[in-house]
C-alpha cells in the first residue's frame, strides 16, 4: 500500500495574534500539495486570527487547539501527532517553491535523518534584513557540523527523537528551537537547499543591532 505525505507528517503551527500573516501561510501550504496532511494550529490569539484561519482553510485539514507561549504551544500540538514526523512552522512563513515540504520529507526519509531545517530568506524589501538572514545562513551552514540549528520557522523532526529529547524546553521564552536542535546529532541533521520566507518585522521590533546580537547569542 502506497503511503502519502499525510501518512508521514503532521504540521504544527504556534500562533498568537497573526491575523495579518496566517492567511499567507495557509495559501502557501495549499501550494505545497500536502493533500490531507493534518495541520494543527496551537493558537492563543486575542484578535481575529481564528476567524481568519477558518475563512482561509479551504482545501486544508486544519485543526485549531489552545496554544500559549511558543514552546508550550508547539508541545501541545506535538502531543496530538500520530505520524512518524512532525513539521513545525511559524505562522508568518511563506514558501518560494511548491516542492519545499516534499523535498524536506524525502531528505529526512532517504538519508535516515532525525532533523531537517531550511535557509531563511526575507520576502519583503528590507535590504538590511535580507543581509542579516544571508549572514545567518552562512554562519549556520558553517556550524552545522558541530551544533545543529533548525530554525523554528521550519523544523522537521522525527517524532520519536523529538519525544526522546523532551520536546521544546518550556523554561525559555525565546531560542527554544536552538536549545532543542543542539541535542540532535550533527550526523543526523541536514539543511535542505530551499528557503523559508519571513519578513523583517523581527528586525524592526528588536532593532537591527539587537537582532544581530540575539542571533550571535544563540550561536554562542
Amino acid at each position: 500500500m502506497q503511503t502519502t505525505i499525510s501518512d508521514k507528517i503532521t504540521i504544527v503551527i504556534p500562533c498568537k495574534n497573526e491575523e495579518n500573516y496566517i492567511h499567507h501561510l495557509l495559501d502557501s501550504l495549499r501550494g505545497q500539495n500536502i493533500g490531507n496532511t493534518r495541520v494543527i494550529i496551537a493558537d492563543c490569539s486575542t484578535d481575529a486570527t481564528r476567524q481568519v484561519i477558518r475563512d482561509n482553510s479551504l482545501g486544508l485539514n486544519v485543526e485549531i487547539i489552545e496554544g500559549g507561549p511558543v514552546s508550550i504551544a508547539k508541545n501541545n500540538g506535538a502531543k496530538l501527532v500520530t505520524t512518524p514526523y512532525i513539521l513545525f512552522i511559524d505562522a508568518d512563513v511563506r514558501f518560494f517553491k511548491n516542492n519545499v515540504i516534499f523535498d524536506a520529507v524525502n531528505k529526512i526519509e532517504s538519508m535516515n535523518l532525525d532533523l531537517v531545517g531550511l535557509n531563511i530568506k526575507c520576502y519583503d524589501q528590507d535590504p538590511r534584513a535580507r543581509i542579516g538572514f544571508t549572514i545567518f545562513n552562512t554562519i549556520n551552514h558553517t556550524l552545522k557540523y558541530f551544533s545543529p540549528f533548525a530554525v523554528g520557522a521550519f523544523m522537521l523532526t522525527r517524532k520519536d527523537r523529538f519525544e526522546e529529547y523532551g520536546g521544546f524546553p518550556e523554561q525559555f521564552s525565546t531560542s527554544e528551537d536552538y536549545f532543542l536542535s543542539r541535542q540532535y546529532s550533527p550526523k543526523k541533521f541536514k539543511i535542505v537547499r530551499h528557503h523559508v520566507g519571513q519578513d523583517s518585522r523581527r528586525f524592526k521590533k528588536m532593532g537591527y543591532i539587537g537582532m544581530a546580537k540575539y542571533l550571535v547569542k544563540n550561536f554562542v
